[in-house]
């Protein structure tokens, strides 16, 4: 299978995976995008038209990344095609299938779509109207709650009803009260905001039978990127979407992680910051009972984080700080957790919530047992939470009634009190569930719960269970051992036949638990802890209700047989003091927990082989790339119950840079205090070295990247190379021609003006590029162009017409506008009457334009006939750049002017609002193009500003300008600071790691900056790169010219 070639073998057996579901659990790099891309190109290969495929992910960035790859693919080893497969945000599908049924929702087919600021804006003037100070009620917190809302599939009816119930909280009504008029507004303006992209689409698949058939008919095959991250609504969408076929493909990740400075044991009893660790090393692991020994470390990751990071101190003086969904084993043991008094809250089905308050050890009991567990039996709970702990019964009992009190959750038991007293309302189950029936204890548990940083999914205890109501399937991290191999089990028990019958019928042997019983039990083991994982997902996904309870058995030998040497698998944000914790001599027990907000920072994990967990600041923790979080557990679950025959596959192989690259960046990076966005490591060879060239001039600069450029293209027949690699990143001694691979090259400067030398090198040797920009759809000229053609088409738009009817100036003030919304212009004088109706007017010729003529001209015309090209251009030297905006506006639309009658502007509103809303950096959109003569297929060479290339890769990078006071920036009368220069040092480090495979920096001795010529030293950023991994270009011979 040629089409195939160059995947490794778990990428092949997802690409090869065509009927049926399917779950990708991919880690960080494994070339997620790569198995999908391929995924595809081989239903295609096997007979599926492209246009049944369908393929869904979160930005635009990604969407255009996979298109991409999609179309060369085909074109490369499907062709003869004429058709591609359907590859779009969520966003984007949304509004496909709402302009396709606009007249079911009741809207035209040119409805707005409301931005965030444009969504802020109506809510504000609503809060007004409403007699609400916007300053006290925020007016982006309204829409943030109407935005989660949504995104749970809860729409404006069913959020009144439930904020009708007693308990609601005041924010909560307010809410309701500003919701229903934004809606109407939405409804009269002929609009939607971005949440109702996807709910609307998601409620009519689900309400529309015959609607929700054409779209399973249309795709048979869907694929969902970023599975992890899908809210409800998406959720439902994608299963609406899939329907019978059952042919979905998911992918899904985690993101847990420890700080920067905690220090790992190393296999050599050595200790070594995590931010230094590298893929292949050996740590000193736990492979169970407290057998410690050397592990490999296969992975490691780093990622941004922005929020409260969870501090854990103990007795024996260890503190570690990780982010609150890192897990930890983490629980309350008898004999090593001193007397402490708990307060819990405690759910039940069927009754609701209550809070209480216990101790460690209880008086009267034949055998010792924690006491939240005791009262869970007595109360047949469901779960239970430990909410705070206290060294006195006297404080915990305060904690208890204020809590109680506060939210407004009942400290009265679920079942009867037994005793000698029968006539209490204790004692009386009928006044019980009255009192509980009265309260919204639901919403105020919730509250309770969130508040305290917990999660409502990850309790700390879910008592054993028997029968059919609800299991709990038990997975234990090296729980065994098979030889020196740790061994990882999954058990559930059960006494009804019917859960061992589903079991037998998957094909899992069931043994008895008890003769002359219907007991049985089930256990099994694997070595691969993924794999269990995954494995136990399966089986919860057989049955209605099922608890998944996390541990390790990491303890040492036991002392007594019932003392147990296991701990369960918590959260930080979970771990309370009192609790014990595994350390490499033992236990230690938690004093205090703290919570520390920070700004951005990065956090870091590791993946150790086969034992998955390792020793950081003396405490055993868990490494937690298979640690799924309550949200990403919940969704693959949700997965396995809708399709529990799905295929599984980990992606666990990493791919990034050469090694020089990423030596280099690593070596940039390491005066800052934060580290970078990505991964540090990779299995490729060196590569090859880092490129110099000192040059004389901007322009002999610029002429060095446009030489350069030609002899890369030159040394592959004419086409851009770049060496082929095996997948496990070893090169090959021939090349591999990527056709016209203008693309896969990029230019990076530190200032916007930078690009005018390289431009004019580009045109003068005859290479094809692109200028990219950064939020080019949010500046208010841009805006206020489009606002132009939004109102021609859809005139009830009130938040475009407010924008542009008095810009340019038409002396239309508020009295009048607030007349013209009214239906009142009858009353305004004659004078006021005529510039409203020429207004209305030229939004009636723009219209008009729209339906004939090509998108570009849309755009001449409308900035022409509106006065705006006239305004700007009398204007300051601002107002100038603004006008070569909005022609760059025009030029963007020519991509847009194949489109006929109308639909070419359309496709351009429709962009730009998800890119304005979506993204930061839209380059599809905010692309300028100027092409000399090669043949466009393929683009051009790309050239951006360093910040404008975030997140993106390139094989060839070139950056340019390194010079002090360019790069690292210093603006003229401004200071620079500590913080200044980091974030100059993380820029480099973020334009280093564009490079795939080649990259070529440039200095320059003289550059003229605004008219001025300037001398400037080398950037400080050089002298960090290793001489060993540089070369000066020239000392090689004299480079080629081009004439």
């Amino acid at each position: 299978m040629e089409h195939l070639k160059g995947l490794n073998e778990r990428q092949k057996q997802a690409a090869l995976h065509t009927e049926g579901p399917l779950l990708i659990v991919a880690g960080a790099g494994a070339g997620k995008t790569k198995t999908i891309t391929h995924r595809i190109l081989n239903l295609i290969k096997t007979g599926v038209a492209p246009e049944k495929i369908l393929a869904v992910t979160f930005t635009n960035k990604a969407a255009k990344e996979m298109r991409e790859r999609v179309i060369a693919e085909i074109e490369k080893n499907a062709k003869g095609q004429n058709t591609i497969p359907f590859v779009s945000t969520f966003h984007a599908l949304g509004v496909y299938i709402i302009k396709e049924n606009a007249r079911l929702l009741h809207l035209t087919r040119y409805f707005t779509i409301l931005d965030e600021s444009d969504s802020a804006r109506l809510i504000k003037e609503i809060l007004k109207e409403r007699g609400y100070d916007p300053k006290q009620y925020d007016p982006g917190r309204i829409k943030g709650i109407i935005s989660r809302e949504k995104g749970n599939f809860v729409d404006l009816p069913e959020y009144q009803e439930r904020t009708e119930e007693p308990g609601a909280s005041y924010i909560a009504r307010i809410v309701a009260e500003i919701w229903a008029p934004y809606e109407e507004r939405k409804i009269k303006e002929n609009s939607l905001d971005f949440d109702d992209l996807i709910l609307q689409s998601a409620k009519l698949l689900q309400e529309n039978e015959g609607v929700r058939k054409i779209y399973q008919d249309r795709w048979k095959y869907i694929h969902i990127d970023e599975y992890q991250d899908t809210n409800q609504t998406q959720y439902l969408l994608s299963r609406l979407l899939c329907g019978e076929n059952k042919n979905i493909c998911v992918v899904g990740d985690t993101d847990q992680c420890l700080a920067k400075g905690t220090k790992i044991k190393m296999a050599d009893n050595t200790l070594k910051s995590i931010e230094d660790i590298k893929r292949g090393e050996y740590v000193l692991s736990n492979y169970g009972g407290g057998d410690f020994r050397p592990a490999k470390v296969v992975g490691e990751k780093n990622i941004q984080f922005k929020g409260s990071l969870i501090q854990i101190e103990t007795e024996k003086g260890n503190v570690l700080v990780s982010t609150p969904d890192h897990t930890h084993f983490a629980g309350y043991r008898l004999g090593l957790t001193p007397q402490m008094y708990l307060n819990y809250l405690m759910y039940k089905k069927g009754f609701g919530w209550r809070i209480g308050t216990t101790s460690i050890y209880t008086k009267g009991q034949k055998k010792s047992v924690v006491g939240f567990l005791q009262r869970s039996n007595q109360e047949h709970a469901d779960a239970l939470w430990v909410i705070s702990t206290h060294n006195t019964q006297n404080k915990a009992r305060v904690q208890e009634y204020i809590l109680s009190l506060k939210y407004q959750i009942p400290t009265i038991p679920f079942t009867p009190r037994k005793g000698f007293s029968t006539s209490g309302y204790v004692h009386d189950k009928s006044a019980l569930k009255e009192i509980f029936s009265s309260f919204d204890t639901e919403s105020s548990a919730l509250k309770l719960l969130s508040d305290l940083g917990l999660l409502w999914d990850r309790p700390h205890h879910q008592p054993q269970t028997h029968n059919a109501n609800r299991r709990n399937i038990n997975i234990t991290l090296c729980a065994d051992r098979r030889g020196q191999t740790p061994m990882h089990i999954i058990s559930t028990f059960g006494n009804d036949r019917y859960g061992r019958k589903k079991l037998e019928s998957m094909g899992f042997s069931v043994r008895s638990a008890k003769k002359n019983t219907t007991n049985w039990r089930f256990e099994t083991a694997r070595a691969n802890y993924g794999e269990a994982c995954l494995l136990a997902t399966k089986i919860a996904s057989a049955f209605p209700e099922v608890n998944m309870i996390f541990s390790a058995r990491l303890g040492g030998i036991k002392t007594n047989p019932r003392d147990g040497n296991s701990l369960p698998c918590l959260p930080a944000g979970s771990v309370l003091p009192g609790m014990a914790l595994f350390t490499e001599n033992g236990y230690d027990i938690v004093s205090k927990i703290s919570r520390i907000n920070t700004p951005k920072i990065i956090v870091f994990d590791l993946n150790i082989e086969k034992t998955h967990n390792f020793i950081a600041n003396d405490i055993v923790t868990h490494n937690c790339i298979y640690s799924w979080r309550g949200a990403n557990l919940r969704n693959i679950l949700n997965f396995e119950k809708d399709y529990p025959a799905a295929k599984i596959v980990l992606l666990e192989e990493n791919y990034r840079s050469t090694k020089n690259i990423l030596s280099a960046a690593n070596e940039v990076i390491k005066k800052n205090k934060y580290r970078p966005e990505k991964n540090l490591f990779t299995q490729k060879p060196a590569g090859e070295k880092i490129s110099l060239y000192e040059a004389l001039s901007g322009e002999d600069e610029a002429d060095f990247v446009a030489t350069k450029i030609l002899e890369l293209k030159d040394a592959g027949g004419g086409k851009i190379i770049t060496p082929s690699s095996s997948p496990q990143g070893g090169e090959k001694s021939n090349t591999l021609s990527l056709g016209e691979g203008w693309g896969e090259v990029a230019v990076l400067y530190r200032a916007n003006f930078q690009s005018r030398a390289l431009e004019e090198a580009m045109l003068r040797y005859n290479i094809p590029y692109q200028v990219l920009g950064v939020k080019f759809f949010e500046r208010k000229e841009v805006k206020d162009t489009l606002a132009y053609l939004r109102a021609a088409l859809n005139p009830q738009s009130l938040s475009d017409i407010k924008r542009i009817i008095n810009f340019p100036s038409r002396g239309i003030g508020k009295v009048t506008l607030v007349k013209i919304f009214s239906n009142e212009t009858e009353t305004l004088p004659i004078k006021m009457r005529i510039k409203i109706d020429n207004f209305y007017k030229l939004l009636g010729e723009i219209r008009q334009q729209i339906e004939t003529a090509k998108a570009s001209e849309v755009i001449k015309f409308t900035v022409r006939k509106s006065g705006i090209e006239e305004e700007l251009r009398e204007g300051t030297a601002e107002d100038e750049e603004r006008l070569a905006n909005i022609k760059e506006l025009a030029t963007l639309a020519i991509k847009y002017d194949n489109l006929a009658n109308g639909t070419g502007v359309e496709k351009l509103l429709e962009d730009a609002s998800l890119a304005s809303d979506q993204d930061s950096i839209m380059i599809n959109e905010e692309k300028k193009e100027i092409r000399s003569g090669a043949r466009p297929a393929q683009g051009g060479v790309k050239l951006m500003t360093v910040h404008a290339a975030k997140g993106l890769e390139f094989k060839y990078v070139f950056i340019v300008g390194l010079e002090e006071g360019l790069f690292p920036i210093q603006r003229d009368g401004e200071e620079k600071t500590a913080e200044d220069q980091e974030e100059e040092r993380r820029l480099f480090y973020v334009a280093l790691t564009r490079a795939k495979h080649k990259l070529f920096l440039s200095t320059a001795q003289f550059r003229t900056i605004f008219g001025s010529r300037q001398i400037n030293a080398p950037s400080e950023f050089l002298a960090d790169i290793p001489a060993e991994i540089l070369e000066r270009e020239g000392e090689k011979g004299v480079r080629t010219i081009y004439i």
